[in-house]
């Protein structure tokens, strides 16, 4: 590492390599990237672009802008700071329209670490396998762009599509489950719950679709130890419940101020 400094969080732009691709102090961006920085933003040689690798921040100059590949100068490195101090996987139900898009991009924006889309009883979207793979590959690419604009240190996840049954049994593995579910909300509450969480905690979040989860649904995560919380006497779409879940984490762990 060239600097152990903090790096400024204002570097013009922001993209993730892998660690191949850092080569005798200088950075070598994909295709894709390459040709965001190049064609799209009209970088120069001379501008500042950042890169992320094994999460670590390489501040760079560019300095070669043909072809197809940009490739910067290592001008500066260091750990990066931008992650949260737990790790939060959402199992989110399948949701119409572009919800989960949403869910996704916010979701990277506030810290999640993991998205895995869950078809559970009522999902009005069904995929069949070629589709749900589509629509994996178009959520991670979501995933990788808002990771890249909000300064992430690494990209979230987005895991292929499970059914209920195999996302609730995993609650268990998690140092902390939870399932919003008002007619369930058991106590502790959630308040308590998330007191004193230690750092590297790994927390589920189990979120249904639009009309929520059915009472059986709840009772298999319970059972493979979730916890019922409720969200306070508002309800919730599912596309913000999630995210409010995630928020109160967040704020419990430090990581929100």
């Amino acid at each position: 590492m060239l600097g152990g400094h903090a790096l400024p969080a204002h570097m013009s732009h922001h993209f993730f390599v892998d660690p191949v691709g850092v080569v005798d102090g200088q950075v070598f961006l994909d295709q894709e990237d390459s040709h965001h920085l190049l064609k799209v933003l009209r970088a120069r040689p001379g501008e500042p672009f950042a890169a992320v690798s094994a999460g670590v921040v390489y501040r760079c100059r560019l300095i070669e802008a043909g072809g197809n590949t940009a490739v910067g100068q290592v001008l500066d490195s260091a750990q990066c700071t931008t992650e949260p101090p737990v790790q939060i996987t959402l199992f989110q139900g399948l949701a119409k329209g572009d919800k989960l898009e949403q869910v996704i991009q916010h979701g990277t924006e506030l810290g999640l670490t993991t998205v895995v889309p869950v078809e559970c009883a009522r999902s009005v979207v069904k995929l069949d396998a070629r589709k749900a793979a589509e629509r994996v590959t178009r959520w991670q690419r979501i995933a990788r762009e808002a990771a890249g604009q909000s300064r992430r240190g690494v990209v979230p996840t987005v895991a292929r599509v499970e059914d209920w049954q195999t996302a609730a049994n995993r609650a268990g593995a998690f140092d902390l489950a939870l399932v919003p579910w008002e007619a369930r909300a058991g106590e502790p509450g959630l308040r308590q719950l998330l007191q004193g969480l230690p750092e590297g905690a790994r927390i589920a979040l189990y979120i249904g679709p639009e009309g929520g989860l059915t009472a059986a649904e709840v009772e298999q995560a319970v059972a493979a130890g979730a916890h019922p919380v409720g969200l306070g006497p508002r309800i919730l779409r599912t596309e913000t419940a999630g995210l409010a879940v995630l928020a109160a984490v967040l704020y419990a762990a430090g990581d929100l101020g």
